[in-house]
């Protein structure tokens, strides 16, 4: 087997992600964007072995929602050749959900998880504490402990039999009937997160009554299936006391279960503080409009969103670091001992669409995202205090950039922070370019009212400089050729790849196209990709003429040999000055 830091004996499992029917990624964790890197951003294809493509794409025609296939394809890692792995796809509605299994680590996985599993049962032996879990779909509630290897069953039934045979036995103290019945109903329901306590012989059979704090959650392994799972903690009733766990307790937010504000900046600040020789990345991720989610959808379900987000970060930063709540729908990660830059982008990229995925079936319209904003010790500074602000002024530039994203703070790029004297305030927004723009279009507009519009060339050339864009192309005609350009230089290609409805089926209703990645249209409108990616084209936005609902050419603003994101200001000023264009075009009988 080839040496990977990746595939060693406690990785079978290398990731999971989810696809739509083109295979472009729509959601995975961090193992799978450590595994394959960037070439999996968009779509999975080109991870995978020419001659088994085919035959996986044929293999899932037939698949029906909810079925469940397994395949065995070649795939290729950042860091190895290619290597066979298990493919088990699942199809839910659109989407295939997709776990990849390395084949030739399997053999030495299973011994090492066989020994793994004995250590775990060996520790659940020593704790006093019980498990439970109920199946949705056996209607089972099961209640057991650890004996040594053995696990020891107390209570295996159907949960309303244990539930009328705890009442008519009086087994729950009258007192606590209704915290008894409550919980039942949460297990029933698939509360995603409860705590009850309840003075009950329910464990004993009678014998005794004890205190049983019941902690429960519901897990969603995927859309389909749930299954609720939870410890009981056993306190004899004459020794309980209530200063238990208070210590812990007032570290920790009660609602998602990191650690709050205070204990989540004082662990970042020692940690600074000691001058590690490794890095440390702060990152701070905030939910995408939480204020609108709590007045639309109510404060209960707000929670809720804070719960989940909060197990996606811990799931997926592991033990590479903590993480704490720090604002509404705010939380703070320090992040320590990342690799470099494409590891840590792994795990942001996996929180970020996570998040977008976890509750898209839930609401119809709901979509819930996320922005994410990062500084790094000691590259950026080697002050907490610095690298926060540095931190928060990156959540702000993927804020404006239009939300559901994660940018790395870079002083070259994103300059400096500028903050009071005291170093405690920072001023993070800067709408210089913004203003600037604004006085474009009004100076635009005033010259076509008063006539003095200089010829097409030399307007796009003006915009090409306002907005920093390396071209500006105006197609017309039934093959769409190109009619005008910002300069000599700009790519000579046709366009009439935006008369397909495949592609011209992605315009807005204001007729406006934005792609920040050429590289979102492979699989999905193939003809556009190929022609835009031979000229270099890495971003693009674009504007359809129209008259009488007719296309009559396309405008097309693009970056050549360079990624950068569109942001909704440029984008928003773009669309009113592709508006104005198209009336001074079509009214000067240019196309």
């Amino acid at each position: 087997m080839n040496n990977y830091s990746v595939l060693n004996q406690q990785y079978y499992t290398i990731g999971t992600v989810i696809t739509d029917e083109s295979f472009h990624t729509q959601s995975a964790d961090e193992g799978f964007f450590r595994y394959f890197g960037n070439d999996v951003t968009y779509s999975i294809q080109r991870t995978i072995h020419k001659d088994d493509f085919e035959n996986f794409r044929k293999s899932l025609e037939s698949l029906e929602s909810g079925d469940i296939q397994k395949i065995v394809l070649r795939m290729k890692g950042i860091a190895s050749g290619f290597r066979w792995f298990l493919a088990s796809v699942k199809k839910t509605g659109k989407q295939y959900h997709i776990t990849l299994n390395d084949i030739l680590s399997l053999e030495a996985l299973v011994y090492d998880r066989e020994y793994l599993i004995g250590e775990y049962r060996h520790f659940l032996s020593m704790t006093h504490d019980l498990a439970f879990e109920y199946s949705f779909e056996t209607k089972i509630i099961k209640i057991y402990l650890f004996d040594c290897f053995r696990e020891i069953m107390l209570i295996n039934e159907d949960l309303e039999t244990w539930r009328k045979r705890a009442v008519s036995m009086k087994y729950v103290r009258p007192e606590y009937l209704d915290s008894f019945n409550r919980l039942c109903d949460d297990i029933k329901n698939g509360t995603y997160r409860f705590d009850y306590e309840i003075e009950s012989s329910i464990l004993t059979y009678g014998k005794s009554f004890e205190f049983n704090q019941f902690s429960g959650v519901t897990r969603y392994n995927d859309i389909e299936h749930r299954k609720v799972m939870g410890i009981i903690t056993v306190i004899p009733s004459k020794s309980k006391s209530k200063d238990i766990n208070i210590t812990i307790a007032s570290n920790r937010d009660s609602l998602s279960e990191l650690l709050n504000k205070k204990a989540i900046t004082e662990y970042a600040q020692n940690i600074i503080s000691e001058k590690p020789k490794y890095n440390i990345n702060i990152v701070i991720v905030d939910i995408d409009n939480f204020t609108l989610i709590n007045n639309t959808y109510g404060h209960l379900f707000g929670d809720e969103v804070i719960y989940t987000i909060a197990g996606i970060i811990k799931a997926e930063i592991g033990t590479r670091g903590l993480a704490g709540r720090i604002s509404g729908g705010g939380f703070m990660i320090v992040l320590e001992k990342t690799i470099d830059e494409t590891d840590l982008r792994g795990i942001l990229r996996a929180i970020r669409t996570k998040t977008e995925q976890v509750f898209l079936n839930r609401i119809e319209n709901l979509n819930i995202t996320c922005s994410i904003g990062v500084s790094t010790y000691p590259a950026d500074s080697d002050n907490y205090d610095i690298l926060f602000m540095q931190a928060d002024k990156a959540l702000f530039i993927a804020k404006e950039k239009g939300k559901n994203r994660y940018v790395i703070y870079d002083a070259k790029k994103h300059g400096k922070i500028e903050t009071d004297i005291e170093h405690k305030i920072a001023y993070l927004s800067q709408n210089q370019n913004f203003d600037s723009h604004i006085k474009y279009i009004g100076t635009l507009t005033d010259r076509i009212i008063s006539g003095n519009v200089p010829d097409i060339n030399t307007l796009l050339d003006e915009i090409k400089a306002e907005f920093d864009i390396d071209c500006i192309c105006i197609f017309s005609g039934e093959n769409m050729n190109t009619i005008k350009a910002s300069s000599k230089d700009s790519p000579q290609i046709d366009a009439e790849y935006a008369l397909n409805p495949q592609y011209s089926e992605k315009f807005s209703d204001d007729n406006i196209l934005v792609i920040d990645n050429v590289n979102e249209l492979e699989g999905r409108a193939d003809e556009a990709f190929k022609i835009l990616s031979s000229q270099n084209i890495l971003g693009t936005v674009q504007y359809l003429i129209k008259k009488d609902s007719k296309t009559k050419g396309l405008i097309s603003y693009n970056y050549i040999n360079r990624f950068k994101k569109w942001s909704v200001t440029d984008t928003n000023c773009l669309t009113i000055i592709s508006r104005i264009i198209s009336s001074y075009i079509i009214k000067n009988n240019l196309i």
